[in-house]
């Protein structure tokens, strides 16, 4: 894969061939894959509380204290429920059982290639059918989960619950919609799987076994570089994707340090034409 014709190709092809025995009642927002970019083709699908530097955290101590000191530093709205609080925890980088989709297949495609510093490993981006994943959760509910269902209650106790010692009983993760409470999280069209006691959806059995609608594409480290150049071309960088003040001097940053580059690669040319 060298450009995004080539990407777009390849996620039309996954498309394709996951529909080929699909319900034909499928219909709407039912065709929409999530997509996920990652810096590196080795890591796996685990959320920040399930990975090595946070091994042993106390997700319940975690959530009392953000939300008792959180309340007075708030700018905006305050979160109305657990789930409001979780979605803010994720979005602030507090760890949670939270991994971060996105229905737009190029967002993913930009948080892939958007690290200027990473450039010793090929990049990736998953694709992933969540009614394939609904399915398999077995809770009769058709599609991802809102978090007013009562079935999202499975994956998220209230806190007073939690310090009674309840104990997880899903494995699988489940796929959850967001409100669009916050300007990321529709600027990204941000959609999430929220973690049972499974720590990587990678390796569970319902990937392992035939029927499995979890892709991945792999971008090579050669074409980081102008993949991210085209990406900027249609509009798809850190502006667009952090609609505030943070990604805009994020983008600023990354163009000027290109033109500079840019600029003193032409220097040294013309000097040695000279």
């Amino acid at each position: 894969m060298k450009s995004i014709a080539d990407y777009l190709e390849i996620t039309r092809a996954i498309r394709k061939q996951w529909s080929q025995d699909a319900n034909p009642e499928r219909r709407g927002e039912e065709e929409q894959l999530w997509f996920r970019g990652q810096r590196c083709w080795n890591w796996g699908l685990s959320p920040k509380i399930y990975r090595k530097p946070f091994k042993g955290a106390d997700e319940d101590e975690i959530r009392l204290e953000f939300q008792s000191q959180a309340i007075q530093v708030i700018g905006g709205r305050v979160p109305s429920n657990k789930w409001d609080w979780y979605f803010l925890m994720q979005h602030h980088g507090v760890p949670t059982r939270l991994l971060d989709w996105t229905e737009n297949s190029l967002v993913a495609l930009f948080f892939a290639v958007s690290d200027d510093q990473n450039h010793d490993c090929d990049a990736a981006v998953w694709a992933l059918d969540p009614w394939w994943l609904a399915k398999k959760l077995r809770l009769g509910v058709r599609g991802p989960l809102l978090p007013d269902y009562d079935e999202a209650d499975h994956w998220l106790f209230d806190l007073q619950e939690a310090f009674a010692d309840h104990t997880m009983s899903r494995n699988l993760p489940a796929p959850i919609e967001p409100p669009h409470v916050d300007r990321r999280v529709a600027a990204q069209a941000s959609r999430f799987l929220v973690f049972g006691t499974t720590h990587d959806l990678n390796r569970t059995d319902a990937v392992r076994k035939g029927g499995c609608r979890l892709a991945r594409i792999k971008v090579p480290v050669s074409a980081r570089a102008s993949i991210r150049r085209e990406l900027d071309d249609c509009g798809i960088n850190f502006s667009l994707v952090f609609p505030d003040l943070e990604g805009l001097a994020l983008h600023i940053l990354w163009r000027w340090k290109k033109k500079t580059a840019l600029s003193e690669w032409k220097e040294v040319n013309l000097r040695a034409t000279d």
